[in-house]
Order: C-alpha cells, then structure tokens, then sequence
C-alpha cells in the first residue's frame, strides 16, 4: 500500500560503496579540519555548526557547481549521499543555509587557507606533485554586483569621504587632473561617435561599487565590461593539482601578482620538502623586475617578453663591457643616465656628443631636426630580458611553453565551468578567497581520489 511506513535501515545500505562521496570519506581523514577552527568555536554557548559538516557542505557545493548556499542545502536534503558523507541519518534535520553563510563570515580566510594546504600535502604524499616547475596565470571571476549600481568616487573634499559611526566611507577620487582629463575626452569622443547610445565607458578610476566596494570594473577585447575579481592559480603539470590559489584586485596588473604568488607557492612546498626551480606564465606577468627577483630566488623563468620590449636598436650595435652603442658612423653614445617613464619603468640613457652629431652626414636622418645629439633609451633591466630570450629559445623553453598552454588554462576553465566560480557568491575580498580555496580544495581531492600511483 502507498503511504508513510517507518524504516529502520541505515543510509549505510542505500548508498553503494562505490558512489563518489563514499569513496571519498574511505580516501580522506577529514579530522585534520578540526584543529584549524577550535580557536574559534566556544565550549559554552548555543552549539555551531561541526567544522566537520561546514567544511564538507562547501565542498559539496563545489563538487556540484553550486554558487547558491539555498540550492545547496535544497540538494542536500534531498541527496542520500550527501547526507552519509556529512554523517546525517535521514531523520536528523541539516543546518539552515543563514548557519552556514554566518560561519563562513566568522571564520578567518587564514584557516580555509590552512585547510587548502593540508590538502596540497595530501597530494604531495601520494605523489601527485613533482614541484620543480609551476604554471602560473589568472582569469577573471564576476563579482556578486552589478554595473547599474556603479557610483561616481567623491572627492577628497567631499561629506562622502569623511567617516561615520557605523557607516562606511566612500573610496576617494584619488586619479590626477591630467587621467581624469583623458577620461573625460575619451567619454566626449565615445558620445560623438554614438550619439543614440546612453551607455558610458566606466572606470575604476571615476566609479565604485556600493554594493561590493572590493570588486573592480574588469574587461577583455570583445567582451562587456563586469564588476569581477581575479583568481591567480598556481598548477604543478605532473598531475594538474593547484598548489596555490588567491584572490585579488581585477584591475591589478599580472605582473605586480607574480612575486608573492611564486613566494607563496614556493614557501608551500618547501613545507612539505619539495624543491622548486622553474615558473612558467605567460608575457603578462612580464617585466624585468620580475626577472631580476626570479633570478635571485634561484629560479628559472619562462616568462616571454611583452610586445613593448626591443632587443635592438637598428644602425646601433651595444657593447656589453663598455656599456655603450656605436652608430653606423662609428660613432660612440656612451651612458648618460638612469629616467623614470610615466609607466614608472627605469630606462638608461645613453647619448652621444654634440660635436659628433654635427657634422654627421645623416646626423639630421638620425636625430632628428630639433636635437643636438642623439639619445636612445633601453630598459634597466636589459641583461636579464637577453637571458629570457635565450632561455625561451632553447628547446626547453619551447617544450615549457607547451606544458603552460596545456596545464594552467585547463584549471581555470574547469573551476569556472564546474566547480562553481563562475561567480562569487559573497561580498568583499576575504569573503572572496575563502571560496577559492574551497574551489580549489575540491578540484584538488577529486584529484587525488581518481590518482592511481604507479608501482
């Protein structure tokens, strides 16, 4: 007869031994999550949810591609596997989804961080992770905000930026007269250009989100402007595990990312005794300070250089040991002095005399009309681009490039597309990395669960 009849039996036996989230709970001794959040749960009071059932209900969501903690507990409700992993009988009722988001607010990202390197060790004990060489690159992640919310940036003199008890101030307008009047034109030119468009090209510079003050204004060639937030990744190619992750300003540069993720990652498997020599990426985290540091960590890069740097000057051959150029008229442009650019990139220059540019047959061709003497600038950091170069050209360099290409994109795409970050579903930068490191937490233990080691 159809209706409601007791049951006795055990989620135990209805849910077969090999399901993921059994196979999971054999492979991984989850008791290493406890220690990390006792300084934070109280021995008296109204009883939290177990670290136990909180860390595993955000790997659930992750494993599922969920953003949203609602559908989350929806499916968990419903899911008998779920219900065994996280140790719920089918009579026990699972935590509210309000639990669940306060406790991820309250919890500090130091301990998702620390939960997320314990998982890394797991890997590197069952040798998923050779670590000698990582990939490095980023994607952007849209932010939980929206475009039509954006508001202009008071000034510094404004009621907007002085602060109030219990309220937040607006982030000053601290851009130059001269960038806001290149802004400025550039939305005149857009007007002109479309006269029956309302729409307008925003800046971080001008505009702030309210709703989330820690997005940023990110775009790409081709695709509309969001409010979004960077994931940089760290991959070891052996296996593709994520040894590093974080979360960061989308409108920060790639190169200003890469020392402290290489240091961060770098600082990880030293941890856990693993050696690295070698950082791959791509020509966005490029320049020669970049360069000088890798060398003085005692690593090798394989970084190309961007499409701004010159390794020669046409007509101008340079000498290494005297520092200098020689023209094609044998004359010689010795160093002048270090200048700063308005990008802030050291440059030496190097110039040659008056008298010898006077009387010169193409001296005018050269020159120019107005100068007294020629002048040519290259960058500060000249000998260390030459040793990229070089590296990048041997066949080493060549193969490390393809390991990038067919290492680190993969990753991004399969934690935007399947891991649930294809938006953060919370506000503020913490808030933010905390979900990342649950992301990659994920994508790293199904790593580990489908390894096999080889004998």
């Amino acid at each position: 007869m159809l209706g409601y009849h007791p049951s006795n039996t055990s989620l135990i036996k209805l849910v077969p031994t090999q399901h993921f989230y059994q196979q999971l709970l054999e492979a991984v001794d989850f008791s290493f999550i406890r220690p990390f959040f006792e300084p934070f749960y109280s021995t008296i009071g109204r009883p939290s949810i177990d670290p136990l059932v909180f860390i595993k209900l955000l790997l659930v969501k992750h494993f599922e591609n969920i953003t949203s903690d609602r559908k989350l507990l929806e499916l968990a409700n419903l899911h008998l596997g779920i219900r065994s992993f996280l140790g719920y009988g089918l009579e026990h009722p699972l935590p509210w989804h309000s639990s669940l988001t306060r406790t991820r607010q309250r919890i500090p990202v130091s301990v998702f961080e620390a939960c997320f390197t314990q998982v890394v060790g797991l890997c590197i004990q069952k040798g998923l992770v050779s670590g000698h060489t990582q990939v490095i690159d980023s994607a952007y992640i849209k932010a939980n905000a929206s475009m039509s919310r954006l508001k202009p940036k008071p000034s510094i003199w404004s009621s907007e930026t002085i602060p109030t008890l219990g309220k937040r101030t607006a982030p000053r307008l601290t851009a130059s007269v001269d960038r806001l009047q290149h802004i400025h034109r550039f939305q005149a030119n857009i007007k002109k250009a479309t006269p029956n468009k309302s729409g307008q090209l925003l800046s971080n510079l001008t505009h702030y989100s309210p709703t989330d003050p820690d997005a940023r204004i990110a775009f790409k060639t081709g695709k509309s402007r969001q409010l979004a937030y960077m994931t940089s990744v760290s991959v070891d190619p052996s296996q593709h595990v994520i040894t590093h992750i974080q979360a960061g300003s989308a409108d920060r540069r790639d190169s200003r990312n890469l020392l402290p993720i290489v240091d961060s990652t770098q600082g990880r498997l030293n941890h856990f005794g693993v050696v690295m020599s070698n950082v791959v990426a791509d020509a966005g985290y490029c320049s020669g300070e970049n360069y000088e540091q890798l060398e003085a960590r005692g690593l090798d890069g394989f970084i190309p250089p961007h499409g701004k740097y010159k390794d020669e000057r046409s007509g101008f051959h340079y000498d290494i040991p005297s520092d200098s150029y020689t023209c094609s008229q044998g004359k010689r442009l010795g160093f002048d002095r270090l200048v700063v650019d308005k990008q802030d990139n050291a440059k030496k220059r190097y110039a040659a005399k008056a008298s010898d540019c006077k009387n010169c047959p193409i001296g005018e061709q050269c020159k120019g009309k107005k100068a007294s003497a020629k002048r040519l600038h290259h960058s500060y950091y000249k000998a260390q681009y030459e040793r990229m170069e070089k590296r990048l050209s041997s066949r080493f360099g060549k193969r490390m490039m393809r390991i990038r290409s067919a290492t680190v994109e993969p990753v991004l795409g399969s934690l935007i597309n399947y891991y649930g970050l294809r938006q953060i579903n919370t506000r503020r930068r913490e808030s933010a990395a905390k979900v990342m490191y649950m992301a990659a937490i994920a994508y790293n233990l199904k790593k580990y669960l489908r390894f096999t080691p080889v004998e």
